[in-house]
């Protein structure tokens, strides 16, 4: 989904609950919400090509042990799993579900799990190109 229609339907989203709200406090519409969305798409994106690297230096050791050329493409291999597993448990730990539900809680009054605000930054808060 484009990055403007989801951002329009948070908008729209968040508009019906102000609404909703009778006199309640007004939460600014791009608050933390929309810091919390440019935190996992940044960790999301970086851990998916982060697990690329990894998986190209694996392929690239499963082919030289395919080929008969075992030595220092063991070695290889193994160091290649460090970026994979890595950059995987950071595109799950970022995962979309994860976000909707962080953000689904906020937005009903729960305050930011402490390792998401520990990592939003100012970075986070202005529009991403």
């Amino acid at each position: 989904m484009p990055v403007r229609l989801r951002f329009t339907g948070l908008l729209l989203l968040a508009s019906f609950r102000l609404l909703a709200q009778d006199g309640a406090a007004v939460r600014p519409v791009r608050d933390s919400a929309y810091a919390v969305h440019n935190l996992f798409r940044e960790r999301r994106g970086k851990g998916f090509s982060t697990t690329g690297y990894g998986m190209a230096g694996l392929t690239g050791t499963g082919f030289e042990i395919a080929q008969g050329q075992t030595g220092a493409s063991v070695v290889l291999g193994l160091i290649s799993l460090v970026p994979t597993a890595l950059g995987a448990r950071q595109y799950w730990r970022y995962s979309a579900s994860r976000e909707n539900a962080v953000v689904r809680l906020y937005e009903q009054g729960w305050p930011l799990p402490p390792e998401v605000r520990r990592r939003l930054r100012a970075k986070h808060f202005k529009a991403l190109p």
